[in-house]
């Protein structure tokens, strides 16, 4: 059975090495994007979450800057970003497996991962959009 999660990412190291093959350091033009939607991706569960009146507290709360800004910002790559640059990097990046997933799976010249990132940004903005107009 395919796996749909190497799928996205087959198609997007391939897409990127493609577009920025003349620069040799390729992989934090993957691993960043794809990192950051799958972030927005838990923002999205934690929006749908509020739309059914649900309170769920994902953020850290600390006080470590002068500032509300600087610590909300860290609190969210804390909660949104690192852990999937984490994940990501173990799972696809670590000892090359990117390589045996490329001959495994194939490439559909990025319309998976376009397809990925723009379902990922209509449910994100679907929960806001039914908030603002229904309650």
């Amino acid at each position: 059975m395919r796996n749909l999660f190497y799928e996205i990412w087959v198609d997007a190291i391939v897409y990127e090495r493609t577009k920025h093959g003349h620069i040799r350091n390729w992989k934090p033009y993957t691993l960043i994007p794809v990192s950051v939607i799958q972030g927005l991706n838990l923002l999205s569960i934690f929006l749908w979450l509020i739309v059914f009146n649900i309170k769920v507290d994902i953020f850290f709360d600390f006080n470590l800057f002068p500032g509300k800004m600087i610590d909300s910002f860290v609190s969210g790559f804390i909660t949104l970003f690192l852990p999937f640059i984490l994940l990501n990097y173990v799972l696809i990046f670590q000892g090359g497996k990117y390589d045996s997933l490329i001959d495994k799976y194939d490439y559909r010249n990025g319309k998976l991962y376009l397809f990925y990132f723009l379902i990922s940004i209509l449910l994100l903005i679907l929960p806001i959009i039914i908030k603002v107009i229904f309650m």
